[in-house]
């Protein structure tokens, strides 16, 4: 083989692995993006049922805040949250898992650990 042949040949796989972790990155991306969202969402509800019961006990002076139906309604909705939530950081793995094994490279750490610490919704 020449030397051009050589260079051809590697060119073409460079092409290669570039195009499937742009496609990694690109899908990663939108995932963490997914992830934010939700993240904002669950930030809502809190705001949200923070309100309701500052409402009900200070202005109501009501101590049955648990069974009021808004408060279970946003509990409700930040339980689901936090199950879609949960999922979207299970896709991202899978992803990353994924390309790896296409690649033949080790898995990469793409800050999952990062999204599950940084700005975590308390409850």
């Amino acid at each position: 083989m020449s030397f051009w042949d050589d260079l051809s040949r590697v060119f073409k796989k460079s092409v290669s692995v570039v195009a499937k972790k742009t496609d990694e990155y690109t899908k990663i991306g939108k995932i963490k993006v997914d992830i934010i969202g939700i993240k904002r969402d669950i930030d809502k509800q809190f705001n949200a049922l923070g309100a309701n019961v500052y409402r009900l006990i200070v202005e109501e002076s009501n101590t049955r805040v648990a069974s009021n139906e808004e408060i279970k309604e946003i509990l409700d909705k930040v339980k689901e949250l936090n199950k879609t939530l949960n999922e979207k950081k299970e896709e991202l793995e899978k992803v990353r898992e994924q390309y790896a094994e296409e690649t033949g490279q080790e898995v990469e750490d793409i800050d999952v650990e990062e999204i599950k610490d940084e700005d975590e919704p308390q409850g």
